[in-house]
């Protein structure tokens, strides 16, 4: 079954032997299984204590921890877990952006965190030998909907009040998108859920950015088009906006890793 991508995943983070959001991750890694028709034995808490025990016995400093359920004909899915080096962006990523390749394409049961990764693993291979983070998909309405391995953010330039992102319905809700929408919602910036035309992204009205578990929030500098269908980037706009919901999810994280020691 694991052969056929019959299966889901969760890539949590460590950082200074601290487990993020273990209860958000297992209730998504469920939600899948639920949504692939995955039968399996797991009780709620039991992967959150699992996790735990790993990154204890481990002495885990920095690192991922990758968690699979493979779905089984007949019986319930095994799980695994595992550790993995951390994903480290580039240097430069917070202070001059990075540059996103658009790909033309939709992933199967968007709300799902699935093994089935071959449009995301083209897509994000594409953008990564034109020198790109991560390829954000565009689907049959001209609409950006999310990266390869990200949640794609974004503001009006020069309105503080508003965050925007991609409806929940088309694209995978990120555990850095959920929690990135709490911390704004704190700090008393609205989040809104709002579809992104490709036309829009490019005008330089809007400021883009990418989340993740491993790069938190990183702004866009350039948006690189869909292979084959033009020629040459374009710039994207700096936004004070999106640095400070950087800062405020950067605090937000604080108060959390505090609250876990």
């Amino acid at each position: 079954d694991a052969l056929y991508g019959y299966g889901c995943y969760e890539t949590l983070k460590v950082r200074g032997g601290l487990l993020y959001f273990a209860e958000f991750h297992e209730e998504r890694l469920l939600r899948s299984a639920a949504i692939l028709g995955i039968a399996h034995g797991l009780r709620p808490g039991e992967l959150v204590r699992g996790l735990r025990g790993l990154v204890e016995a481990e002495a885990a400093g920095d690192c991922n921890v990758k968690a699979i359920m493979i779905g089984r004909s007949g019986r319930p899915a095994d799980w695994y877990a595992f550790l993995l080096p951390p994903l480290v962006p580039p240097a430069t990523a917070y202070s001059d952006g990075v540059p996103c390749m658009l790909y033309r394409g939709e992933r199967h049961f968007p709300a799902a965190k699935s093994l089935s990764m071959l449009l995301s693993t083209v897509a994000f291979r594409a953008a990564s030998a034109a020198g790109c983070y991560d390829a954000l998909l565009v689907d049959r309405r001209g609409e950006i909907t999310e990266g390869t391995r990200t949640n794609v953010v974004y503001a009006r330039r020069g309105d503080a009040s508003t965050v925007y992102t991609p409806p929940a319905d088309r694209a995978l809700e990120g555990i850095t998108r959920r929690t990135l929408i709490a911390a704004l919602t704190e700090a008393g910036v609205a989040v809104a859920e709002r579809p992104l035309p490709v036309a829009e992204a490019l005008s330089g009205e809007y400021a883009l950015a990418v989340t993740s578990t491993s790069s938190r929030v990183i702004q866009v500098a350039a948006l690189l088009p869909v292979p084959g269908e033009a020629a040459g980037a374009t710039d994207c706009p700096r936004s004070p906006e999106l640095a400070s919901a950087a800062a405020a999810y950067d605090a937000y994280l604080e108060r959390y890793s505090m609250d876990l020691s």
